[in-house]
């Protein structure tokens, strides 16, 4: 393992303590957290003294009593004050501009929305009489709106005023109606004539100018729900809450989530360096944990499974079971919930399903010491999430979510059966268990159709579909080959299910083994005539060359694919492939070639020999043997069965002995079963047939 690859380790388990630090003081004791109408399994005793609280929805129900209970409250509004006056304002700012016509002013005063009589109008084209009225209504105009005109609508005696900080009860006698305030204009008055005109004016100018005070309505209706004890009652220590097999009622359901909720509030006054102890143990635990599972892979599963994108899959993994413990911890909601099995056959489907098993039974811990040690709703789901993995295992094409999700309910319906005749649980119980599972289940597979496709296509991974997608014959990248190097396309062909089958065999992965067989030598379309399955008079072309430059071109092929492969967005496992199925070996024809001349061999033996690296998995190791199989017996005029073990023999111990597998991790015994699954296979392809 590399410095990074330690790092990036290290910071994921750090970002697992700290989220424990965070939620350890919210976190809920899973042994109070019974349901309405289970059966207690045991006595609850209170450790503590602390108070029981209401319900959510009685408190919220009482709150909002109260709220409804509460008088709206009122205001004088200054705006439309200003508003009256800035009207009366222009109407005698139009008698100012020297208009003599009556009906000119009329118009003028209509367009912009006042109606005065053409009576008045004479009246108050006159200056005496215009200032003696408007002096009269600017002043009675202030002292009216101050006290406030209030709305017909309003139907109680009395209504409640805010001005400044303090609300005041208003018996309505002692506030202006708009009829009232446009009385007390008129009698202000003298004369008939200054009536008639004040009472036109006064119907233009006057407007209700008491109206809600919203903001201050809000205020006191929050008031009121606040001042609602949240507290019914208190229990003492040592005082039992529930006893066992009794039936838990609202009166019980409610002391238990108000121990709940005393618990967390003293995690939340837990001193930090207990905290922070706490953290650090965590950390250690889950270091061991993925460490442990991490050489699993290397032990198990020595194929390249610890790349970047495989390690950040695997970090995500165990950080996502983490983030959805959050939810039983903060919200107080049953763990069955959780979709314990995505982050599971995620992996299972990313890498392989032996995986995923392992996986399973790590992530199972892992999940268990943030639910405060209750492995059984973890440990069910688990048991569940195995049905999904076998799933996987039994699809060989395309994945279907239909039947995963089956596979992964009937488990959960048979564990769930079995738990709740054990228990004698009521069967509202087992129904209500049914439904968190589903909703686990149904989360599991929603969360699976969003990830998956990014896992896929971001991260560039060799997962079943994809490799299926690659083996499709429509792939604008295999018709390329076909088209352009048909020798090379029937070779990989050949290639494939050689590979396949051995794959299989000896339980690697055979999708990724054929698809990297249709692919190893793809790097050839760009050059496709100087390789003689593609054109039997190209060593006319390689005479005209020098030994190291026929050798080149040769080499080429392979970062020509690796190209090809990255610009085509191939999974780096098949890159791998294509990088690696030559290993380090040496050109031999051209370097056999280059000896017989006076070529200086040192000048340019790096040329004579592939880049590598040797094979690092057992599909690339395949592949390997496989190519050097199929073109070695292609060559020979004879195909007997003698001719062809010996094929084998002397290709597999060519390999050993110039250590092209030694990073390969393939036992003896597994190379033994890939030649006697390849052999009858290559027998089949050039078995000589009768002419009839």
């Amino acid at each position: 393992m590399n410095k990074n690859k330690f790092l990036l380790i290290i910071a994921a388990e750090l970002l697992v303590a700290l989220i424990y630090y965070i939620i350890c003081p919210y976190r809920t004791n899973l042994k109070y957290n019974l349901t309405l109408g289970q059966i207690a399994e045991r006595d609850i005793i209170a450790p503590f003294d602390f108070l029981v609280y209401k319900s959510p929805d009685v408190l919220k129900s009482e709150r909002e009593t109260a709220a409804s209970k509460v008088e709206p409250v009122y205001k004088v509004s200054e705006n439309l004050k200003f508003n009256a006056l800035k009207n009366l304002d222009f109407i005698f700012q139009y008698f100012s501009k020297g208009i003599t016509e009556v009906k000119i002013l009329s118009n003028q005063l209509s367009k912009n929305g006042y109606q005065l009589s053409e009576n008045n109008i004479k009246f108050l084209m006159k200056s005496k009489n215009r200032q003696k009225i408007y002096n009269y209504l600017i002043e009675k105009l202030d002292s009216i709106f101050n006290v406030g005109i209030y709305s017909a609508n309003i139907q109680s005696k009395k209504i409640r005023i805010s001005r400044g900080e303090k609300i005041k009860k208003y018996p309505l006698s002692r506030l202006y109606s708009l009829e009232e305030a446009r009385d007390a204009l008129v009698s202000g008055v003298n004369s008939q004539r200054e009536k008639e005109c004040v009472k036109e004016l006064a119907n233009i100018i006057l407007i209700e100018n008491i109206v809600p005070d919203v903001e201050r309505t809000k205020i006191e209706k929050q008031k009121a729900r606040e001042s609602v004890s949240a507290t019914i009652g208190k229990v003492l220590k040592n005082e039992k809450i529930i006893s066992k097999n009794q039936k838990v009622t609202t009166n019980e359901l409610l002391k238990l989530r108000s121990l709940q909720t005393a618990e967390a509030e003293q995690k939340k006054a837990k001193s930090i360096p207990e905290l922070l102890l706490s953290s650090f143990g965590i950390f250690l635990l889950s270091l061991i944990l993925f460490f442990s599972f991490y050489y699993i892979l290397l032990l198990f599963f020595p194929a390249n499974y610890t790349s970047y994108p495989n390690l950040f899959v695997i970090l995500s993994s165990f950080l996502a079971s983490i983030f959805f413990t959050i939810f039983p911890n903060l919200f107080n909601v049953p763990s069955l919930i959780i979709p314990f099995a995505m982050p599971v056959i995620l992996v299972a489907f990313v890498f392989n399903p032996h995986i995923g098993l392992f996986f399973n039974f790590f992530n199972l811990i892992f999940v268990s010491h943030f639910l405060n040690w209750n492995f059984i709703n973890p440990a069910i789901l688990s048991i569940a999430t195995i049905g999904g993995i076998i799933a996987l295992k039994q699809m060989k094409k395309k994945v279907s979510y239909t039947l995963l999700t089956f596979y992964l309910f009937i488990p959960f319906l048979l564990i769930n059966i079995s738990i709740s005749l054990i228990k004698f649980d009521d069967i509202s119980i087992f129904l209500r268990h049914l439904l968190f599972g589903s909703i686990s289940i149904v989360l599991t597979i929603i969360g699976l159709r969003i990830v998956v496709p990014f896992v896929e296509r971001k991260l560039n991974m060799a997962t079943k579909q994809i490799l299926l997608e690659l083996l499709d014959f429509d792939n604008p990248l295999l018709k390329k080959i076909s088209s352009l190097a048909t020798g090379t396309y029937h070779h990989s062909l050949i290639v494939g299910n050689l590979s396949e089958s051995a794959a299989e065999a000896i339980g690697a992965n055979y999708l990724l083994a054929r698809v990297g067989s249709y692919y190893h030598d793809i790097g050839k379309i760009e050059n496709p005539k100087f390789f003689i399955e593609n054109n039997p008079n190209s060593s006319e072309l390689h005479e005209d060359l020098l030994a190291n430059e026929s050798a080149l071109i040769i080499k080429k092929h392979v970062s020509e694919g690796i190209r090809l492969g990255k610009k085509y967005k191939l999974p780096q496992q098949v890159i791998d492939i294509i990088r690696q199925h030559h290993g380090t070996s040496a050109i031999k024809y051209f370097l056999n070639k280059a000896k017989k001349t006076n070529l200086k061999i040192d000048d340019f033996k790096e040329q004579f020999y592939y880049d590598g690296p040797k094979p690092q998995t057992k599909e690339a190791a395949i592949v390997m043997i496989a190519d050097i199989i199929e073109s070695t017996t292609k060559s020979k005029n004879e195909h007997s069965e003698e001719i062809i073990k010996k094929i084998f023999d002397d290709t597999i111990e060519e390999l050993i002995k110039d250590g092209q597998l030694d990073d390969a991790p393939l036992t003896l015994k597994e190379l033994k079963i890939i030649k006697e699954t390849m052999f009858p296979i290559i027998m089949g392809v050039y078995r000589k047939r009768i002419d009839y």
